[in-house]
């Protein structure tokens, strides 16, 4: 299912008290179709109203009104399937079943047993909230109807955690409106003990979407938190050990959305202070993930900051950043610890031609080195002169290949002895200097010309010493029984 479809170029608006139509109305793709309060539109004479969907648009039907059909009438929500892909489908009207993928595979997920099964009978509804797993098997696209009356109020779902799982907490969801749903955290949604994040599946990336509400970060280009009609997603209970008494969340018809203001794709929006995006793409497919630091993460997994990474069955590359036994497409560490080299998997999905390309190096303190290596091909590259790297990979090769290193690994202009294991470095108006096991010595800051504007004590481990002073350049000195070492650091 692709989740780009929502840039609407047409937008039918009904807002008299009736409107009448005969015959049906089909609407084409791109069109938002609006029906405000206190209005009804009508279609009389058994028509049905059609929205139609293709490759590029999503149906969007906003009802804060009333659609009323005579004659026999219903709505008709197109679907359109690529052949030969997974799509996370969910149908956006209800009293429709399973038998509108007659020809093709579909499967619902069971968290207590961690099961995909394919409820056979054609005749088994479609449960409105719930998410589906479809794979088309057609000789060209499908396009599939989903028919009956629009669902436009309030979605509650209660989520399972089954300690007992590989995928305990994991729940498949799916939008149940025929328009736009905005995962925005807002209160309507009644989040209770779930994440914060959402998984929506990109065919055409052969990889997953993420994008958490509460640091507004998405990965794979996503900039919103706009879940397209007829799409499902994944959500995650805060916790996978059933440690609280209940699980849930409503979906709420007064987070639908008419029409999206920017395309669900748009790049480069989401760009904050001390983050990298490690994107890596071939010919076919793509797949990104973020590192990050802030002051309220912690090193663990953080429901209101990180992704997990999920992976697809596609034969795509896929990196994700690895925090002990953690995957994540989305990691968040907290900058009081020393995180120097940080390990990055990489999985090729096919033999071939890569480019990894890095960006963000300008959002962390300019004295801060940044280096990629390639513990495979040997390969050590400075990031803040090349940020593209080119590479051969195959399927059978380990995953362990990358390291990010907040560090110069190859320790140039580090004097020698005790002295040359001391880091200094800056973040925000805050010096850090990491020092060896038993030093105890003096710090000292001075600006350009020479002037003492701070000075502390210093021992061993982290220490972080406040600079009130405007931003700009400054020399630290690190003075020991061993000798000085001397650093130039940036203060924001």
């Amino acid at each position: 299912m692709k989740i780009s479809k929502l840039v609407y170029t047409v937008i039918f608006l009904v807002s008299m008290l009736q409107v009448s139509y005969g015959q049906g109305i089909k609407v084409k793709p791109g069109t938002n179709v609006t029906i405000n309060t206190s209005t009804t539109l009508k279609v009389a004479g058994g028509g049905d109203l059609t929205l139609q969907d293709n490759q590029n648009y999503s149906p969007s039907l906003l009802e804060k009104g009333n659609l009323a059909f005579t004659g026999g009438g219903e709505l008709n929500v197109q679907q359109y399937l690529e052949k030969n892909e997974w799509h996370i489908i969910s149908s956006p009207v209800s009293n429709e079943t399973i038998g509108s993928y007659i020809n093709m595979y579909l499967y619902s997920y069971d968290e207590p047993t961690n099961v995909l099964s394919n409820p056979w009978q054609i005749t088994t509804p479609l449960n409105v909230g719930e998410g589906y797993f479809v794979w088309s098997v057609a000789v060209a696209a499908d396009v599939v109807s989903l028919n009956g009356t629009s669902n436009k109020t309030d979605v509650n779902v209660t989520l399972t955690v089954t300690p007992a799982t590989n995928n305990s907490g994991w729940n498949l969801l799916g939008n149940p409106f025929p328009c736009v749903v905005d995962w925005n955290g807002d209160a309507s949604w009644a989040i209770n003990n779930v994440g914060s994040t959402i998984y929506l599946f990109d065919a055409g990336a052969g990889n997953y979407k993420t994008w958490n509400y509460n640091g507004n970060i998405g990965t794979n280009g996503k900039t919103d938190g706009h879940i397209a009609a007829t799409q499902g997603f994944w959500v995650r209970t805060s916790d996978t050990i059933a440690s609280q008494p209940s699980y849930s969340l409503t979906i709420p018809a007064l987070q639908r959305v008419a029409s999206p203001s920017t395309e669900f794709y748009k790049e480069g929006d989401n760009i904050e202070e001390n983050m990298l995006r490690l994107m890596v793409n071939n010919e076919t497919y793509s797949d990104e993930c973020i590192i990050a630091f802030n002051e309220n993460a912690s090193d663990g997994f953080d429901n209101d900051m990180d992704a997990y990474k999920l992976f697809s069955e596609v034969p795509s590359p896929k990196i994700y950043s690895v925090n002990g036994n953690l995957k994540q497409a989305v990691n968040f560490m907290n900058p009081e610890e020393i995180h120097e080299s940080i390990p990055v998997d990489f999985s090729a999905g096919n033999d071939g031609k890569f480019i990894l390309n890095i960006s963000g190096m300008e959002s962390f303190p300019v004295d801060l080195p940044i280096f990629l290596e390639d513990k495979q091909d040997g390969i050590l590259q400075d990031l803040r002169e090349t940020p593209d790297y080119t590479f051969q990979a195959s399927a059978l090769d380990l995953r362990d290949r990358f390291v990010i290193h907040f560090s110069n690994p190859l320790g140039i202009e580090n004097p020698a002895g005790h002295m040359g294991n001391i880091r200094i470095y800056s973040w925000g108006k805050t010096v850090k200097i990491n020092t060896p096991t038993g030093f105890t010595g003096t710090m000292k800051a001075y600006d350009l010309v020479g002037k003492e504007i701070a000075s502390s004590r210093i021992t061993e481990g982290l220490n972080s010493i406040q600079i009130n002073a405007l931003e700009g350049y400054y020399v630290v000195q690190v003075i020991g029984t061993e000798g000085i070492k001397t650093g130039k650091v940036h203060i924001r």
